[in-house]
């Protein structure tokens, strides 16, 4: 009986990491590999893990942003993401802020979703401002090439 419990129970838990990893962020094909990333570092902190991936609604961006230097703590600035079309024209921009997981942490993660989907050959270029900003909301104000 006990051999009988311990295979039901080795079978729950691989059945239970199966459904972890299927209900996953995003699954590898909905990942964008034909738009280019262009990241700026600053003199304090450097912009890494970038990836794409198509959503219902569009197009989400996800990354990360490390500190330079060992220390921990927030790292102060924003981010500036710009969209460029395959031949390098602006499309929109807007200041994105980060977040930390924790207060230990000495990086912070980012996640927005584009205004537009971009096609293939598109560049997004993601800069580090490392001033601060105080009037950005959780939802990026994007501006298009109109307004710039």
């Amino acid at each position: 009986m006990t051999k009988r419990l311990y295979s039901k129970a080795l079978a729950l838990l691989f059945i239970t990491v199966f459904v972890s990893g299927c209900a996953g962020i995003h699954s590898s094909r909905d990942l964008v590999t034909d738009v280019h990333f262009e990241r700026i570092a600053s003199d304090t902190a450097s912009i890494r893990n970038i990836y794409l991936h198509r959503t219902p609604s569009g197009m989400d961006l996800h990354g990360e942003l490390t500190r330079k230097s060992a220390s921990r703590g927030a790292i102060p600035g924003h981010l500036h993401v710009t969209l460029k079309d395959a031949q390098g024209k602006f499309l929109s921009g807007a200041d994105v802020d980060y977040k930390r997981h924790n207060k230990q942490s000495n990086h912070s993660h980012f996640s927005i979703s584009l205004p537009i989907a971009l096609e293939s050959g598109s560049t997004i270029e993601i800069k580090h401002m490392a001033s601060e900003r105080s009037d950005l909301t959780e939802h990026p104000k994007w501006t298009n090439s109109s307004q710039h």
